[in-house]
């Protein structure tokens, strides 16, 4: 199947204008005999028609051939959950994998290393586990093994979505071409009228407009690996030099004042038009592109700081990082739910995959114009929760429905920040002192970083925080990754 635009080396995933007319059907499924229905534990709203009652639900039941049921929990309380389940022992078939104390003697004791029944020409008994792009299964990996199955997304990072509509309102009605960081600057000036609480953009600083300006910056992605020798990039002078210019930014009210203390009010002040540009995962940018056509949203490529062409795109993983692990079983039931997981992945273009997405027409979903679906409110509660993420490829490829037009933008955006992306020499790689320590003393460094771009601290403070933070748990964090670097 031919895509409208092509994959491209580099992360750049293939693009399709509309579904095929007449998806492929997919060889070895309903599979037969299954020798009993699947549990799992996934991420995943809990307000869903039940099984029982839900048409959609028990049509990918027949569709795949086995039956399943899910305990779903939202994301924010997954964590507690998924350590009550493992403390109780009973343990489901499919389970999300969350950072959590000791992980790897965690999959040891309860998950099956995957790795004899994928790696190499194994994973060919699962074709649509084996169409998971190469960069995807080092979600699952723990120190050279693997250990569940992800979702596929372009390792996009955060990307600067702004709306079009508001952007017109300053008289910019093209696209912006950001030559260097002063262009950056003065765009988000044009944009920002403080004295009317309008500004550039309102996200919480340590999450979101600091990285995009390392980024500019041209710093590592985290860690930097010299030799074996590994540099935090809160330890960088190239950090400082963005705290400094953020803060700056924050002075002269680009930034919405309450940007530190932000949460759901970000989504809120881009909404109601207080921010224009709103910075966000490169997921999102479909979704919002579609129930807000009016705003004629489009995204920012950011400059090189010093000018000379792109920023150097701060590659996140490939995909969703809460992986989907097997509980340990014999050796047929492991084939078993590999084979359910290779259905869920079924490839874009199949039936079976358009099931999974979309529904069933006229309860789930209509066909409008040239036949593409467009979903039905009954979808928000239909579609059986999480299964997405049990690598599900809705995002392995560039597809909106009925949107050609953001369907090219993506696209075109993908291609020229993806091929020269940087990523995080230590993705795959198993730090105790990360998931532990880490987390705490990450904390106050971003808070201090709140703190330094409104006013409350100084640059100069930054480097006591980083001291601490080296003693807290950075330090332990480095020694652990190096080790990791030196077994690879």
């Amino acid at each position: 199947m031919k895509p409208d635009l092509p994959e491209i080396e580099g992360g750049v995933p293939p693009a399709y204008f509309a579904y095929p007319t007449k998806p492929v059907k997919r060889e070895g499924f309903p599979h037969q005999n299954a020798s009993g229905p699947i549990t799992a534990l996934l991420q995943g709203n809990a307000a869903v028609t039940p099984r029982d009652s839900n048409a959609w639900w028990k049509k990918l039941e027949e569709s795949s051939g086995f039956n399943f049921n899910i305990a779903s929990v939202v994301s924010a309380d997954y964590t507690a959950k998924f350590q009550v389940t493992l403390a109780g022992g009973d343990v489901p078939d499919l389970v999300q994998i969350v950072g959590v104390p000791g992980l790897p003697g965690v999959l040891d004791k309860y998950f099956t290393d995957l790795t004899p029944y994928l790696a190499g020409d194994a994973i060919k008994e699962y074709p649509g586990l084996a169409s998971i792009p190469t960069d995807t299964w080092k979600i699952g990996q723990v120190n050279g093994k693997i250990w569940g199955i992800a979702q596929p997304r372009p390792p996009a990072g955060t990307i600067p979505s702004y709306r079009g509509d508001l952007f017109a309102k300053f008289g910019i009605n093209e696209p912006p071409e950001l030559r260097d960081g002063q262009d950056f600057l003065d765009l988000c000036g044009q944009v920002s009228d403080a004295k009317n609480s309008i500004y550039a953009m309102g996200a919480r600083p340590a999450g979101w407009m600091v990285p995009a300006m390392l980024e500019m910056m041209g710093a590592p992605n985290q860690w930097q690996d010299e030799g074996g020798k590994l540099t935090y990039v809160w330890e960088t002078e190239v950090m400082k030099d963005a705290l400094d210019q953020v803060a700056q930014m924050f002075k002269k009210g680009y930034l919405h004042p309450d940007s530190a203390a932000a949460g759901a009010e970000n989504y809120t002040w881009w909404q109601s038009g207080r921010t224009s540009v709103y910075l966000q995962s490169f997921a999102g940018w479909s979704g919002y592109a579609k129930l807000n056509p009016g705003w004629n949203l489009d995204v920012l490529t950011l400059p090189k700081w010093e000018g000379g062409g792109v920023a150097a795109k701060q590659l996140s993983v490939a995909g969703y990082g809460a992986y989907v692990a097997i509980k340990k079983g014999s050796d047929e039931r492991v084939k078993e739910l590999l084979k359910f997981c290779d259905y869920l992945a079924s490839p874009f273009g199949t039936e079976e995959q358009f099931l999974i997405s979309f529904g069933i027409e006229g309860t789930d979903f209509k066909k409008e114009g040239g036949g593409d679906p467009v979903a039905l409110p009954a979808a928000t509660t239909n579609s059986p929760p999480g299964i997405g993420y049990i690598g599900g490829q809705s995002s392995a490829v560039i597809y909106t429905p009925n949107s050609k037009e953001i369907v090219q933008k993506q696209h075109d955006y993908l291609k020229k920040v993806l091929p020269g992306g940087i990523q995080n020499p230590v993705l795959g790689l198993y730090s105790e002192a990360s998931v532990t320590s880490g987390a705490a003393a990450a904390t106050e460094v971003q808070a201090t970083i709140d703190e330094i771009v409104i006013g409350r601290k100084a640059v100069s403070d930054w480097d006591a925080q980083v001291d601490r933070w080296r003693k807290q748990s950075g330090d332990e964090q480095r020694q652990e990754y190096q080790e990791a670097l030196q077994k690879k």
